[in-house]
């Protein structure tokens, strides 16, 4: 599995300096997604968890934003390029051979001021629901800068898996999400929230299902270990198989 763990050191802490640096004037930047949520965790419980990109919310210059990034601190396109959604990615060593030797940036714009209505709108699970402003992200002590749900910090602090009522429609994935909480100790959601993300699944298209289940496989220690833990869930089936899914 080519995926770090989370980190705000080191060369990755040099690389997300350059990208507070080049944020434009009145324009306003936050950390959301993996990396705040891992953030957090690693504040409560003194433990990194898998990382693979940093989504940043965007408020202001977009293309400012991205051409600074490009022109002037070597960051490349990655392979989304939308008018209101970019990934850029930069080297962490010379002669990169995998994803896990970049520092990737998905970038999100949105006309939407308020960060807490948007986490409330997308975040899945409560863990989920975290924003930083990212010229704060590298402090010693990140909690007190921290934008929260009602509820996040208490689940994240007792590790358990609750549902985002009104965002988990978000993402039809975030069953398999749920699987790669729970292989690093999480909770699992109550059988009424797994009844709707079992509702969702089906809707993934077909090529992000596939990279889904292989994404699954390599967080959890392979499909053995993916299906005892859908087993522990109480569902009966094969949630890796998408035409049985749609079938039901």
């Amino acid at each position: 599995m080519n995926t770090r763990v989370f980190e705000r050191t080191g060369r990755v802490a040099e690389i997300l300096k350059e990208v507070m640096g080049a944020i434009p004037k009145g324009t306003h930047v936050y950390m959301i997604g993996g990396a705040a949520r891992n953030a957090v965790h690693e504040a409560l419980h003194k433990k990194a968890l898998p990382q693979r990109d940093y989504d940043l919310l965007l408020m202001g210059d977009f293309e400012g934003f991205v051409k600074k990034l490009r022109t002037e601190h070597g960051f490349t396109y990655g392979k989304i390029r939308r008018k209101n959604q970019i990934v850029l990615r930069k080297k962490l060593v010379p002669k990169p051979q995998s994803v896990a030797d970049y520092v990737y940036l998905d970038i999100d714009r949105t006309d939407d001021t308020n960060v807490l209505r948007n986490l409330r709108e997308h975040a899945a699970f409560t863990i989920n629901g975290f924003a930083i402003p990212l010229k704060k992200f590298l402090v010693p002590h990140i909690l007190p800068h921290v934008i929260a749900l009602p509820q996040s910090i208490a689940d994240i602090k007792n590790k358990r898996l609750v549902l985002n009522l009104a965002g988990y429609q978000y993402h039809a994935g975030n069953l398999f999400a749920a699987l790669r909480f729970m292989s690093l100790g999480f909770k699992p959601p109550r059988k009424s929230e797994i009844a709707l993300l079992l509702q969702e699944l089906p809707k993934l298209e077909a090529w992000r299902f596939d990279r889904n289940v292989k994404k699954v496989f390599g967080y959890v220690g392979g499909e053995k270990h993916a299906r005892a833990l859908v087993k522990r869930l109480g569902i009966t089936v094969d949630i890796f198989n998408q035409k049985k899914l749609r079938a039901l």
